[in-house]
């Protein structure tokens, strides 16, 4: 196993080049919608090749059911206020049909909050008079299915029994082998152990076929842009983002940011960890990301200084609240290890920080046994 080095410690500071914002392409989308199973029609616009839709239609078409969700605007406050699971209240004007305002399209400034959370994640354009946001990321905030009808041309919204499932992932039954053999585990060298450990034995873990992690077995966060991971069907040595793009994963599992601790304060960490997941959505918009908490360290972990538990606790925070942000999901694989708050020393592999094979044995079932439905 790889261990941490001073150099998993030290920022790197880069000069960027800042180039001019490219403008969008946009068009009015002439596809079919059909909702819950029944024909439907309104505005859409394909900006940048992804369908995009006013608030207020998807609020009324999805009334009524599970899915459902209010929308109200508060004029004073410039924003957009936005309630899972309470009745949307027509306005008037749902629904309409105008003319094609695709020259407008304008990046929106106004302010987006969902049950009580700003949340800043949401491309919004304004187009005419309305604002229109993407489709799939109001699927995955809201709590609605998104999908796409090849044959007909037809964009499929399905509500969700019982609506927008919990963030973080609860206690299942038992989704067994099966489930594991979905996900494809990203991250730094507390995931290279995975594929390690499974080459010398441990077969309830996963091969390193679904390991990305870059040839040094670690990297830090934010190298999340940079680091070329080994991709497993060709060993070459590419971005995350082409190993998305190519493999379109059933499910990623991350797990980042030990390293970043280090020296990442909270908006750093965030900005970088989102920019990740929507990365990979943008190659592969099916993809399925669970968040995984950091891993707690043993007390003979040597640079407590600098990594620690109470640190973990807190970036753990930070990543279950970027999974409720994005719609993506939180797993507390912290839970099934810590004993009193730290990793027990029979857990660690000698250096106080990484897993042994029976850890991530440990991790593995808590991923089967609070798998995502």
């Amino acid at each position: 196993m790889k261990k941490l080095t001073a150099l998993l410690f030290a920022a790197v500071l880069l000069v960027l080049t800042v180039l001019p914002a490219r403008a969008a392409e946009v068009r009015r989308s002439t596809q079919a919608l059909r909702v819950d199973g029944a024909e439907a029609e309104c505005d859409m616009y394909n900006v940048d090749g992804a369908n995009y839709f006013r608030l207020r239609d998807l609020a009324l078409l999805l009334s009524g059911g599970d899915s459902r969700f209010s929308v109200t605007w508060d004029a004073g406050a410039n924003r957009v206020d936005i309630v899972t699971g309470e009745d949307y209240v027509p306005v008037g004007g749902e629904l309409t049909r105008g003319e094609d305002a695709s020259a407008t399209a304008r990046p929106s400034g106004q302010t987006i909050r969902i049950n009580g959370r700003t949340n800043g994640s949401l491309p919004v354009y304004n187009i005419g008079d309305s604002n229109y946001f993407r489709l799939r990321d109001l699927g995955r905030v809201l709590g609605f299915r998104v999908g796409y009808e090849a044959e007909t041309h037809t964009v499929l919204v399905d509500s969700i029994p019982g609506g927008k499932p919990p963030t973080r992932l609860g206690e299942t039954e038992d989704a067994g082998r099966e489930y594991l053999d979905r996900i494809v585990f990203l991250g730094d060298s507390t995931t290279y152990g995975i594929g390690y450990y499974y080459r010398h034995g441990y077969t309830d873990l996963c091969p390193p076929a679904q390991v990305w992690t870059p040839s040094s077995g670690t990297m830090s966060l934010s190298e999340y842009a940079k680091a070329l991971i080994v991709y497993p069907e060709t060993k070459e040595q590419i971005t995350i983002v082409e190993c998305a793009r190519r493999a379109q994963p059933d499910i990623l599992f991350i797990t980042l940011g030990v390293n970043g601790i280090s020296y990442m304060d909270r908006d750093w960490f965030l900005r970088d960890y989102e920019a990740l997941v929507k990365s990979v959505w943008e190659v592969s918009p099916d993809t399925r990301i669970i968040l995984n908490s950091i891993y707690p360290v043993a007390d003979s972990w040597e640079y407590q200084g600098s990594i620690n538990n109470d640190k973990i606790r807190t970036a753990n925070g930070w990543i279950e609240e970027l999974a409720e942000t994005l719609g993506a999901r939180y797993l507390s694989s912290f839970d099934a290890l810590e004993v009193d708050g730290k990793l027990p020393e029979s857990g660690q592999n000698g250096d106080g920080l990484h897993l042994t094979g029976e850890s991530f044995g440990q991790v593995m079932e808590y991923i089967r046994t609070h798998a995502w439905q």
